[in-house]
């Protein structure tokens, strides 16, 4: 009879193993399942910096500790704005992890179709604005203090507050405010650009996103550290993840590298009628043209993403740049456009996307059951956590 009982309680409790819910058992032996393969893509996702020199090797103030220190100011100084209101932190807000929380680019132009998108982690990502239009960091600042709707003031203007407010402090990166031309002149374009490129070494050096738990997560299975690879993802996080990763339901075909962000441009449903001029079909058109893009502004051989790139193609209309992934939590609004306003709409979108008639897609509908949803929008959390120091700005 006690062996009949002691049988009963054995099975009793397999049974329990299986009925209760898997966080009660955080053994980290399913952490250890991931295959070779998944492994070197999470590698891929980890968050990494050492390709920063290589992305922005056109800046050579970017290591320098004065360009650094003037970007800091510049970042914050609403004198380089036409109205002397608005600086690049109106709209980039240090206490919201550089997000426009307050949607300043629709209050400066109602007509606008897209928002200012989150800037941490920006110098390791390849294009910039959701049409690609400028292809560095540097003339990324600089087209939006000439952008009648945005800062809307003009270089002359701009490089003489430059020169009248820091030329004292920093000296030697501004010894060529010395005799400059009070006239629009190659000299002016200069010191535009040592402008532009401050900015970026401020934001290159000190505008990183904070390490995640998926980051020390992926450290931790590298280490074959199972258990505190088992702390840092509980069992939905990992669930969500692996649906991250299948190629049925797509995110990590758009949303790669450190940044969770290949930089790509793809069609996914979300462009309006009468919005064309700001996909990247027209930003392809206006980086072309831009006076400050690599081409025109450095020698060939730096400049690989211009000579190979899309030009004309009707893969270009209606596609806009692919987001980062990180540092979410702040986010007020998402998509191009700011037209949601949660994570769950996003995935809803993914879900059953809608295109306009004749229009191309880069997307095929994500199948997701509604505990999948939540699994995977578990996860997108995941890469929102971690402190960023605020101390910085």
């Amino acid at each position: 009879m006690a062996r009949i009982l002691t049988a009963g309680c054995a099975l009793a409790f397999i049974l329990l193993i299986f009925l209760l819910p898997s966080d009660h058992f955080h053994t980290g032996i399913a952490h250890a399942e991931w295959s070779a393969d998944d492994l070197a893509t999470l590698r891929h996702l980890r968050l990494s910096t050492d390709a920063l020199a290589e992305k922005n090797k056109t800046n050579e103030l970017l290591f320098r500790a004065d360009a650094i220190a003037l970007g800091r100011q510049l970042f914050h100084d609403t004198g380089l704005s036409g109205s002397g209101q608005i600086s690049c932190a109106s709209c980039h807000r240090p206490e919201a992890g550089y997000q426009d929380t307050e949607f300043i680019t629709y209050k400066l132009d109602p007509q606008t179709a897209h928002r200012a998108p989150g800037i941490l982690g920006a110098a390791l990502q390849d294009w910039f604005f959701w049409d690609g239009r400028a292809d560095s960091l540097w003339s990324q600042a600089l087209a939006v203090i000439e952008n009648p709707k945005e800062l809307a003031s003009d270089r002359v203007r701009a490089v003489r507050h430059l020169c009248a407010q820091y030329k004292k402090d920093f000296p030697a990166l501004l010894k060529n405010c010395r005799g400059l031309s009070a006239a629009r002149g190659e000299d002016i374009d200069r010191m535009f650009v040592t402008l532009g490129k401050s900015i970026a070494a401020f934001e290159a050096a000190e505008l990183l996103p904070p390490v995640s738990r998926f980051d020390r997560y992926v450290d931790a299975l590298d280490a074959g550290n199972y258990a505190e690879a088992a702390a840092l993802l509980n069992d939905k996080e990992v669930a969500g993840l692996k649906l991250f990763l299948d190629p049925m339901v797509g995110c990590v075909n758009c949303h790669n590298g450190p940044m969770f962000t290949g930089s790509g441009f793809f069609a996914v449903a979300t462009d309006m009628p009468g919005q064309l001029e700001h996909d990247r079909k027209r930003g392809v058109e206006l980086l072309l043209d831009s006076e400050f893009n690599c081409l025109k502004w450095s020698t060939a051989a730096d400049c690989p993403k211009l000579q190979y790139l899309l030009t004309d193609s009707a893969e270009t209309a209606g596609a806009y740049k692919v987001p980062s992934l990180r540092n979410l939590r702040h986010a007020p609004f998402f998509m191009h456009d700011g037209r949601y306003r949660s994570l769950e709409a996003v995935i809803e979108h993914y879900r059953s996307p809608a295109t306009l008639p004749l229009r191309h897609i880069d997307i095929r509908p994500a199948p997701l059951l509604p505990h999948q949803r939540k699994q995977l929008l578990a996860f997108l959390e995941v890469l929102g956590s971690g402190d960023f120091n605020k101390e910085q700005q």
